[in-house]
């Protein structure tokens, strides 16, 4: 060993050491853009282990998320004057091993198949601009969420960051319920998976929109966006205090238009409430119409990106929801809070298929959510049960074996 060597390195690297420390540190999650803009990157990574019983196979799954999906954002924010920002915002789903949306129950063949089933595409949440005037308001251009999304969606126990809520759509949406009608063994029914049969019609989701969010006057906050293909839409929320009690309220309305031939309108709101001691509740529900037109065809429809298929279903019903839940705020642990939910969904007339009519589709939820607040971490255990009772094309009785489904969740943020 030389040791003249080893002592030059070793000043060498505390050196590099001791220039590059005070850089990290000084930058933390913000980034120097050349300019006097801010750029802030931030993110999550959402892993899911659930274990699924349909009645007649039953299997454990390793997944990302499908309610809440690992994701990495960059925000670029500049002041053009005291009262107007303006910025930018990029949001990618990233690729992910073991696709929750892909996986079924069923032949050991096809859960091999579905235990490796990665998604190694990156797809866009959020790419917008946006200016912001302290007095008119913000304007928004670009893909994002609608002004009726989230309506469904108002809660205190910030469960909805790991689990679906008011949605109840499950960590497993692609698994379905088994078909008990007949003297044979249960078979998969094919059309009943649980995404198609419960959902809370949360307005538009994130598309092309020119948004206009007006400024907050006393709690209340109203906006508007014009969505691409000619949909509408508009969604209002306020929020206050009573005494012990908080609350907030929601509303959306979404026009479909030009952007679908099938369907009219939905409408959606929620309200919650929530106690000084911990205790809060919420309330939730929406329906989509039909009426008017010649059939009835599936939700996710051009305005959502999907193709719009007729489902063989000559009624027109209007598929509607409704949510309740319970929860408690518990400060059990220095490390965060620790929250508890029950909710319960009743989803009418959702799926679109001729051989299932008059669906009623509930789910039962209870979750339990630690927080690690230092490092912005949530780690959560939730049960749910599935039914279903449905009607076949002649009127006659179908019945399904109830689906339960245990997830333990970890969201990681940054």
């Amino acid at each position: 060993m030389n040791i003249k060597t080893t002592l030059k390195s070793s000043v060498a690297v505390a050196a590099l050491f001791a220039v590059a420390a005070p850089v990290a540190n000084a930058a933390d999650d913000t980034f120097s853009t050349g300019n006097k803009n801010s750029l802030t990157m931030s993110g999550q990574v959402v892993r899911m282990l659930s274990h699924a019983d349909d009645g007649a196979s039953d299997d454990v799954f390793h997944s990302d998320g499908a309610w809440a999906t690992s994701r990495v954002r960059w925000i670029a924010k500049g002041t053009l004057s005291a009262n107007v920002t303006a910025g930018a915002t990029i949001e990618m789903n990233i690729p992910t091993s073991q696709n929750a949306g892909s996986m079924t129950l069923g032949t050991h063949a096809e859960d091999q198949a579905d235990d490796t089933t990665d998604d190694v595409s990156w797809d866009i949440r959020h790419e917008y601009v946006w200016v912001n005037h302290k007095k008119m308001g913000k304007l928004s251009l670009g893909n994002t969420n609608t002004a009726s999304n989230g309506r469904s969606e108002s809660e205190y126990n910030s469960i909805t960051g790991m689990f679906a809520a008011s949605a109840a759509s499950s960590e497993l949406p692609n698994i379905a319920w088994q078909d008990t009608s007949t003297a044979t063994a249960p078979v998969a029914s094919g059309v009943a998976s649980i995404g198609a049969a419960i959902g809370n019609f949360d307005g538009g989701s994130r598309s092309d929109v020119v948004r206009y969010d007006l400024p907050s006057i006393a709690g209340l906050q109203l906006a508007t966006s014009m969505i691409a293909g000619g949909a509408w839409d508009v969604g209002a929320a306020y929020s206050g205090k009573l005494g012990g009690l908080a609350f907030k309220a929601q509303a959306g309305f979404l026009n479909f238009g030009a952007s679908s031939t099938s369907t009219n309108f939905t409408a959606n709101g929620s309200i919650a409430v929530l106690h000084d001691s911990g205790l809060n509740a919420t309330f939730a529900a929406g329906k989509t119409n039909f009426s008017g037109r010649a059939s009835k065809q599936d939700l996710d429809g051009p305005i959502n990106g999907g193709v719009a298929t007729d489902g063989g279903n000559d009624g027109v019903e209007d598929p509607h929801f409704y949510y309740w839940g319970v929860g408690y705020k518990a400060k059990i642990s220095s490390v965060g809070g620790t929250n508890f939910a029950f909710g319960w969904n009743q989803t009418n007339d959702l799926i679109q298929a001729a051989a299932i009519e008059d669906a009623e589709a509930q789910s039962f939820a209870f979750a339990v959510v630690q927080n690690f607040d230092a490092i912005g971490a949530m780690v959560g255990l939730r049960y749910q049960r599935l039914t279903l009772d449905a009607k076949n094309a002649a009127g006659a009785d179908r019945t399904f074996d109830d689906i339960d489904i245990i997830t333990l969740g970890t969201v990681f943020k940054f």
